[in-house]
């Protein structure tokens, strides 16, 4: 959509690594577990009895930290600037909580991504129920219950959790107006409010969605819930808006509650000097401003305190010092912003953060702004240095913090300001004071991200401890096991001239021990258009949150280059509840390498059949596939230009085709080109499948085994598999394609999955 111009190792194993100034090859847990990760990354690779045999494993001596493995977010669907949040709140009822004692925590993790807000218009959401081990499309969702070109949204999505209810507050832009979807079962049913907007003059671009259910004049009808965005109905004087609804974003709530409507979108306003009126209150956080160019996420002080009625709501902004605002005498000067309202979205008055020269571009491309438990504020950024006519220079994230609400801020404070590595996309998250988690996307270059020269990204994960200290108190890790891109990345939006399949920014999250979960987009594949969202979530080390303890690691499923999956999490195709379907559930997977030979074994509760498909499925459902999906390195016309690709083996019964074990990639599409599709490029070795569910007398459960000549889809010995992930899926209709097309006739959904799992290769991804 159009932007206007705009990541058990024991802790004490890490602390004696650090004070003898080495890495250790692997490290042991107190209770003789190994534990290896990924070379040159925070991610668990294994946990086993024995020792490493996973390649060559190191572990990290700058960090406690550990992640796990990224998860598909959808294991076909397409992805880019994905939201994710964490319901962290606490469950307060026995029929809640039961049978754990009150109160409990669930911390489910929700995620949205934006599809096209002309086709297929719509943003999906996914939802996971075992801490980012797996997601799910659930049954009734805002784009499973409208066919496709129907929906009213697709170019923007951003959704929040209310803290007191619950409700999920999920925003999707249709240009003309902002679609606001809420689910009161944890995203399971939705009601949709298509025709949200404060009044009739709505041309919007990029919003976002805060809710403060505790704010205390509301706090008994719902809450306050915020929507901010820019408004273009005047592209010359543009005005930064917050809707507001004060009962809990009930239906039509934010035409009748909101203070910011079309006319008093000027009310205040100053256009020859924006900055005279700062301090003047007006309805809209920033009324018809020419100098106006980019915002960021609405933010509210949502902890309650003593004595403190307030909840201060804020808007980061940044403003371009171009005359008239027309930009033709820049490189211009910048300011930092940021709107504030302390009476629940009455009013608002803006702050000024800093001055920027013109030699320097702050607006790549979100400022975002993230709020701790003592109401101490941290604001971040990416920015260019050396900017002349020509270009810009090489990008550097930057924060800055206020203790006193925004009246004043530290001087800005770099953190990447090392030399060729641009890093873009910053993100945060706050704790307890002081306690801040950090993301970003980061190069191998100094060349600017909107300049192609061939350069590597991944995703990087920082911590800080102590950021309210003007030093660069942040130690930053990578959490990507490959490159999730190559080559430039536009800060530029819709408009911006370099690629744009990652979209326009990343989130990160914390659960109710601080745990962060980070959710990123992938484009590295054969074909780079097909753009997909992983999460990887953390599973030891510090806490953003005091006196919290992250030790996932024994609890984690992945053990002996393995993993194992509960019984009973089967979904039908339309997203529905199964149980444990026969010959659907899956309760492990394993692979091996021999030489060129790679073999995955699948557990499940019995045989696989097109037959136990069908009866599991819904209507339409003509078959299945049972096997594991992967990403690799691979050469030739597997990897393309990128040298990568998403790759799986299966077995597959689908008739009237014979069963048989196959294998290729995901890169087809299905009929309404809203996801990749299974596309077989090669027979297994062999084509039949072996294990015990095709004994004469199958035992329950079983283990179907398949195995592929890895160099037949591209991929060398050296190259690791990563994101392994077992997967059990129904089929409707036809595989079939028309000539030269990668559209098939059918569409596969899923039935279980297991967590992902990593094998390292001595190669580079």
């Amino acid at each position: 959509m159009t932007h206007y111009p705009r990541l058990v190792i024991l802790f004490v194993l890490f602390i004696v690594s650090m004070m003898l100034g080495f890495s250790l090859p692997f490290a042991q847990s107190q209770t003789g577990d190994i534990i290896e990760l990924l070379p040159g990354t925070a991610i668990l690779l294994d946990q086993s009895s024995g020792g490493g045999s996973g390649g060559n494993a190191t572990s990290t001596s700058s960090s406690t930290n550990i992640f796990s493995p990224a998860a598909f977010v959808d294991y076909k669907r397409f992805g880019g600037e994905p939201t994710v949040v964490v319901d962290r709140y606490p469950f307060t009822t026995a029929a809640q909580c039961a049978p754990n004692p009150t109160p409990c925590f669930r911390d489910t993790v929700y995620v949205s991504a934006p599809q096209g807000f002309v086709e297929p218009r719509y943003s999906t959401f996914y939802k996971s129920t075992d801490l980012g081990q797996t997601f799910r499309v659930p049954f009734r969702t805002p784009f499973t219950t409208k066919p496709v070109g129907t929906g009213q949204g697709g170019g923007d999505s951003h959704l929040v959790v209310g803290s007191l209810s619950h409700k999920i507050y999920f925003v999707d832009l249709a240009a003309d107006h902002i679609t606001m979807n809420v689910s009161n079962d944890e995203g399971e049913n939705w009601t949709t409010d298509d025709v949200f907007g404060a009044g009739l003059d709505l041309v919007d671009d990029r919003q976002w969605v805060e809710a403060d259910e505790a704010y205390p004049a509301t706090t008994a009808q719902g809450g306050n819930v915020y929507i901010s965005a820019i408004n273009l109905l005047n592209v010359v004087f543009p005005t930064l808006i917050a809707a507001r609804s004060t009962h809990g974003a009930a239906s039509g709530s934010f035409l009748t509650d909101s203070a910011c409507i079309p006319a008093v979108f000027a009310v205040g306003a100053n256009p020859p000097t924006p900055a005279a009126n700062d301090l003047v209150p007006t309805p809209c956080p920033d009324p018809s401003d020419p100098y106006l160019w980019v915002a960021g996420p609405v933010a509210a002080d949502k902890t309650v305190r003593s004595a403190d009625l307030t909840h201060p709501v804020y808007i980061p902004f940044v403003r371009r010092i171009s005359l008239g605002g027309q930009g033709l005498d820049c490189p211009c000067p910048w300011q930092l912003y940021v709107a504030k309202s302390t009476n629940g979205g009455d009013t608002w008055i803006r702050l000024k953060i800093v001055d920027l020269p013109k030699t320097v571009d702050p607006a790549q491309i979100f400022v975002q702004m993230a709020i701790d438990r003592a109401g101490n504020l941290y604001y971040n950024w990416s920015q260019a240095r050396n900017v002349t006519s020509s270009g810009e220079g090489e990008q550097d994230i930057y924060y800055t913090f206020s203790t006193d609400r925004g009246a004043h801020w530290a001087a800005p404070i770099d953190l990447t300001g090392s030399a060729n590595d641009s890093a873009i996309f910053s993100w945060m998250v706050a704790g307890d004071a002081g306690r801040v988690d950090l993301v970003y996307y980061k190069s191998n270059s100094g060349a600017n991200s909107n300049v192609n020269v061939g350069q590597v990204w991944n995703v990087y994960f920082a911590q800080s401890m102590n950021a309210l200290n003007t030093g660069a108190n942040f130690n930053g890790v990578q959490v990507s096991a490959e490159p999730n891109h190559i080559g430039d990345i536009s800060t530029g939006g819709l408009f911006g001239s370099a690629d744009r399949d990652l979209l326009d920014f990343f989130t990160i999250d914390v659960d109710h021990l601080g745990a962060a979960h980070i959710v990123y987009s992938d484009d590295h594949q054969r074909r780079n258009t097909d753009t997909r969202d992983k999460l990887t979530r953390q599973l030891s080390g510090n806490s953003i949150f005091k006196d919290q303890n992250i030790t996932l690691m024994s609890s984690w499923p992945i053990r002996d280059h393995s993993v194992s999956d509960p019984a009973g999490d089967v979904y039908d195709g339309t997203g529905l509840p199964k149980g444990s379907c026969p010959g659907m559930d899956l309760l492990g997977a394993s692979s091996s390498r021999t030489n060129d030979l790679l073999t995955v074994t699948l557990t499940l509760n019995s045989p696989p059949s097109a037959a136990k498909a069908i009866a599991c499925g819904t209507l339409g459902v003509t078959g299945g596939r049972w096997g594991a999906e992967f990403w690799a390195a691979a050469s030739g016309d597997d990897g393309g230009a990128e040298g990568g690709n998403t790759f799986y083996l299966a077995y597959r019964d689908t008739p009237p085709d014979a069963p048989a074990v196959e294998a290729g990639r995901m890169d087809d599409v299905n009929a309404t080109v809203t996801s990749t599709e299974f596309h077989m490029t090669d027979a297994g070795a062999p084509a039949t499948p072996g294990g015990t569910c095709f004994s004469s007398t199958p035992p329950s459960p079983c283990t179907l085994t398949i195995s592929v000549r890895l160099s037949d889809l591209g991929i060398s010995s050296g190259n690791g598999l990563y994101g392994l992930t077992g997967l059990s899926t129904y089929f409707f209709g036809t595989d079939e394609k028309p000539p030269l097309l990668r559209v098939e006739g059918g569409n596969s959904e899923l039935a279980d999955a297991t967590a992902p799992i990593h094998y390292n290769g001595s190669g580079t991804p």
